[in-house]
C-alpha cells in the first residue's frame, strides 16, 4: 500500500515555548497530519532552513517520491519579511517552491492567519515607514495566493469581507477553525457529579486591548457564589494590575501558567470564559482557547456578536452574553440557580467534541485536497 505523504510549510521560525496561537496551531496541525497516517516532510524556520528543506523535498520529488498535497500556514508578517531582522533576504523562495509544486500537480492549501494590517490599530502600533514596506507586501502575498493556491482557509467566514474584491481567491475559500486535543472524558465525568454550590470560573488569555476584562471582573466580583481564576502573561498583568486591582478579592486569583501547568485548573473549572471586545477585528477572531476548554469538558461563556459567541450558542456548548457586566452577572446568577444547565452543556460537549479536534481539522484538509486532486485529473 502506498505511503501517504504531505508537505507542511511554515514561512517563518516557530518558537514552541511561546504560548500563542501562531506558535501552537501549526505544531498541533503537524502532529494531526501524522495522527491521520501521513508521513510529513516539513519546511519551517528562517530562510536558510527553509531553503535547505525545499532543496531536499525537490530532490525527493525528482527521485519519484509522490506527495498528496502541501498544507501551509501564513505568518502574521508578510512572507518576505519573516527573517529575524525582517529583511527580505529570500524574497522569492516560498512562492517559487509553490509554483514548482503546482507544475507537479501537487494541491496547495493555505491557512491565512489574520488580517490585522487592514485595521486602524495596526496603523497606531506600526510606524509609517514600516507600513510603507509591509502593506504592499501583504497585498503581494494575496496576489500570489490567488494564482498558486487550490484552497484558502480562513479562521472564520467573517474575515471574508476584509480580503478585498478578489473573487478568484474567495472562490477557493473555506473555514478552518482551530481544534483541540482529544476529550478528557474522566474530567467531564467528575464535573457532572459536582453540586455547583459555588461556580468555578476559569479564564485563560490576554487581558489588554481587545481582551478587556474590566466588565468581566466587575461582574464576578459582585457574585459571592463565584470563585474565579484568571491566567495571563505576567508582563501583561504588571501593565494592567492597577486598573484591574480594584475588583480583586479573596475569591479571584491571578496566575501565570502555560501548557501542562493548566491541567489542574481545567479540572477545577465548572465554566470557562472567552471575553473580548466588540471591535470588528475582535468579533471575527476564533480563539484556540474555546477548543482547549471543550477538550477538558468546560462549557464556555463567550461574548455575544463574536465568532466564539455564535459558535458556543449554535453548538449548545455554552452561553453567548452581551459584553456588559450586568448581562454576565445575570447569566451567572441564572446558572447558580439552575446548575442542571451546566451538566447539560457538559453532556453536549461529550457528544460533539470529537468533531472539533486537531485531528478532525487535519482530516478536513486531507479530504479537501483529495477533492482538488480528483478535479485535476
Amino acid at each position: 500500500m502506498k505511503q501517504k505523504r504531505c508537505i507542511f510549510h511554515i514561512p517563518n521560525y516557530i518558537n514552541s515555548s511561546i504560548a500563542s496561537g501562531s506558535s501552537l496551531r501549526p505544531m498541533k496541525m503537524l502532529e494531526a497530519f501524522r495522527a491521520n497516517g501521513y508521513d510529513v516532510d516539513y519546511i519551517m524556520g528562517y530562510g536558510k532552513e527553509r531553503k535547505n528543506g525545499i532543496k531536499e523535498i525537490k530532490e525527493k520529488i525528482k527521485n519519484g517520491v509522490e506527495y498528496d498535497f502541501i498544507y501551509s500556514e501564513s505568518s502574521t508578517m508578510p512572507t518576505m519579511l519573516t527573517e529575524k531582522n525582517h529583511l527580505p533576504r529570500y524574497p522569492f523562495l516560498d512562492f517559487r517552491f509553490f509554483r514548482f509544486c503546482k507544475k507537479k500537480d501537487i494541491p496547495i492549501g493555505l491557512f491565512y492567519r489574520d488580517i490585522q494590517w487592514k485595521f486602524d490599530f495596526y496603523k497606531k502600533e506600526v510606524p509609517f515607514y514600516k507600513r510603507c514596506v509591509s502593506i504592499p507586501l501583504y497585498y503581494y502575498d494575496l496576489k500570489k495566493y490567488r494564482f498558486l493556491l487550490d484552497k484558502l482557509y480562513l479562521p472564520s467566514n467573517d474575515m471574508k469581507k476584509w480580503m478585498g474584491n478578489n473573487k478568484a481567491l474567495l472562490e477557493k475559500q473555506d473555514v478552518l477553525m482551530p481544534g483541540g486535543d482529544k476529550l478528557d472524558l474522566e474530567c467531564c465525568k467528575k464535573k457532572e457529579k459536582r453540586n455547583f454550590s459555588c461556580l468555578n470560573l476559569f479564564y485563560v488569555g490576554g487581558i489588554r486591548n481587545i481582551y478587556d476584562l474590566e466588565d468581566y471582573l466587575k461582574a464576578i466580583s459582585k457574585c459571592e457564589f463565584v470563585n474565579a481564576i484568571i491566567c495571563c502573561r505576567e508582563n501583561e498583568w504588571e501593565l494592567e494590575k492597577e486598573r484591574y486591582g480594584k475588583y480583586l478579592n479573596d475569591k479571584i486569583k491571578i496566575i501565570h501558567a502555560t501548557g501542562s501547568e493548566l491541567k489542574p485548573y481545567y479540572e477545577w473549572a465548572d465554566i470557562c470564559a472567552v471575553f473580548i471586545g466588540d471591535e470588528e477585528y475582535a468579533r471575527m477572531a476564533m480563539s484556540i482557547k474555546v477548543f482547549e476548554y471543550l477538550a477538558h469538558g468546560c462549557p464556555v461563556i463567550a461574548t455575544k456578536g463574536t465568532v466564539p459567541g455564535a459558535f458556543v450558542k449554535q453548538k449548545g456548548v455554552g452561553w453567548s452574553v452581551e459584553s456588559d457586566y450586568q448581562s454576565l452577572q445575570t447569566c451567572l446568577e441564572w446558572l447558580h440557580e439552575n446548575p442542571q444547565e451546566i451538566v447539560e452543556k457538559i453532556e453536549k460537549i461529550i457528544s460533539i467534541q470529537k468533531e472539533h479536534t486537531w485531528e478532525a481539522r487535519a482530516k478536513q484538509v486531507i479530504e479537501d485536497m483529495k477533492s482538488v486532486k480528483r478535479r485535476k485529473k
